[in-house]
């Protein structure tokens, strides 16, 4: 997964236990292709020396006795070449010393002296965390802007179990990516996006389903989301984190995602309907299990055109084919049968069947065909998405 290529992220890191979870995040957005740049407090130095920062993130640590003003490791510089300042993990005394403007610190002076969004992840222990004093140094840093990542509840390296602990790293990484991410086009619209593949019961044992993963569709969900959509995931799977702002609804039948996404149909603007749904349902299903030797008779009958369906909302069609030749032109029709904007067409090949890492989508609609050639579904998403942006 890549999609944060040429991303400047710069990791404040303050003293505490959960130092060592620092090293995780540099490691999670180097892996998917941002450029990292690490500041560390003494206290921070007490617990993960800077060596194994500097190894991870291949840049200089900027410390309180080491800025180097004709190298660029300062304070200053570090500071503006920031597309996004994270502060994690973030001690309380950190906070507060930030929110009123104390710069004591090569950090904190960093911090201060950086115009680049700021996102700030506690930990401490519960009663620290949820004093008044605590909460009131969080409270003015939101009123400056800064997006708090919360805290969640775990065992404390106190002992003790209770919130404080610092978040998932894959929530705190995505929360600042967001930031950095977040497109004029897709900020703030309400988007439903379902996922996986619907099972037909046949008796309480057996169904009828197929080999969706849900890969493709919850990057497109995690993609939305960093793009600064509200998104609501109905899926019957969820194989990948998601960032718990994104609204997750477990499914099974066709009838589920039907109620599920009518629930929240008023006010969205954009449907993507990439769930492989069940064309055909078992007339009947049987209370119980059916015994083998009873033998096995289904009549189906056709289910709910759930894409057709739909009204008062923008539809982006998924399909996906074996039949290259004719390919195309089964997902031209659903423009105007089912009244999509666009169809993404996904034509099975060996390299990306049901549950591959890639994928491989020519976007039909507004006149147009692009393909888009085989790469990681992550950035695939991006992509696509940045495409129907531009030609909506």
């Amino acid at each position: 997964m890549q999609g944060f290529q040429d991303t400047k992220i710069l990791l404040c890191v303050s003293g505490g236990i959960a130092v060592y979870k620092a090293l995780e995040l540099v490691r999670f957005f180097k892996k998917r292709g941002a450029e990292v740049k690490v500041v560390m407090s003494s206290n921070a130095q007490k617990f993960v020396t800077p060596l194994s920062f500097e190894v991870l993130s291949e840049n200089p640590v900027l410390l309180d006795d080491c800025e180097d003003w004709v190298k660029g490791v300062s304070h200053i510089a570090y500071a503006s070449w920031a597309d996004v300042c994270l502060l994690a993990p973030a001690t309380i005394n950190s906070i507060n010393k930030f929110v009123y403007g104390i710069a004591d610190n090569a950090m904190l002076s960093t911090m201060l002296a950086c115009n680049a969004p700021k996102v700030i992840a506690p930990a401490a222990n519960t009663q620290m965390y949820l004093s008044l004093q605590s909460q009131a140094g969080i409270a003015k840093a939101r009123e400056m802007q800064c997006v708090i990542v919360e805290p969640k509840e775990d065992l404390l390296a106190c002992g003790l179990v209770g919130i404080g602990a610092l978040q998932e790293i894959e929530e705190i990484a995505y929360v600042a990516m967001r930031e950095v991410l977040r497109h004029s086009f897709w900020k703030d619209k309400k988007v439903i996006v379902s996922g996986g593949g619907s099972s037909e019961s046949i008796d309480e044992v057996r169904c009828i389903s197929n080999d969706s993963s849900g890969l493709q569709a919850s990057y497109f969900a995690l993609a939305l989301f960093l793009l600064g959509a509200e998104v609501v995931f109905v899926s019957s799977k969820t194989p990948i984190f998601l960032p718990s702002q994104i609204r997750k609804i477990k499914v099974r039948s066709l009838k589920d995602y039907q109620e599920a996404i009518l629930q929240n149909l008023e006010g969205s603007a954009y449907y993507f309907g990439i769930a492989a749904l069940s064309d055909f349902a078992p007339k009947q299903s049987v209370k119980g299990k059916i015994k083998k030797k009873e033998g096995l008779n289904l009549e189906l009958v056709e289910n709910l055109d759930l894409l057709k369906s739909l009204q008062g909302i923008k539809k982006i069609g998924f399909k996906a084919e074996k039949d290259e030749k004719r390919a195309k032109e089964y997902a031209g029709a659903m423009l105007e049968i089912k009244g999509c904007e666009f169809v993404c067409l996904n034509v099975l090949k060996e390299d990306n069947s049901f549950g591959s890492e890639k994928n491989a989508i020519c976007l039909i609609g507004n006149g147009l065909e692009i393909d888009f050639v085989l790469q990681d579904k992550f950035s695939l998403a991006m992509n696509v998405l940045s495409k129907i942006a531009e030609k909506s």
